[in-house]
C-alpha cells in the first residue's frame, strides 16, 4: 500500500459502503501505517493491552492463548 496506493481500490471500492475515491484514500492514510509493515514492540505491546483491557470490560472473554505467533 505505500509503494502503489492504488493497489487495493478495487478491493475497496467492491467492500466500500457507497465512498467517493477521496473518502477511501483517507481510510488508506488513516489504517496503513508503520505497524502494517511491523508492529514491532511498541505496537505489539499496544494490543496487548487492548486485549486486557477488553476482557477486563467483559467484551471477550479471557484467553490463555497467546496473541501472536512468534
Amino acid at each position: 500500500a505505500f509503494a502503489n496506493p492504488k493497489s487495493g481500490l478495487e478491493f475497496i471500492r467492491a467492500h466500500a459502503q457507497e465512498m467517493s475515491e477521496e473518502v477511501m484514500y483517507k481510510h488508506i492514510e488513516l489504517y496503513v501505517n508503520k505497524y502494517s509493515v511491523a508492529l514491532g514492540l511498541e505496537g505489539r505491546d499496544a494490543i496487548t493491552k487492548m486485549f486486557e483491557k477488553a476482557q477486563e470490560l467483559g467484551f471477550i472473554p479471557h484467553s490463555d492463548r497467546k496473541l501472536f505467533l512468534s
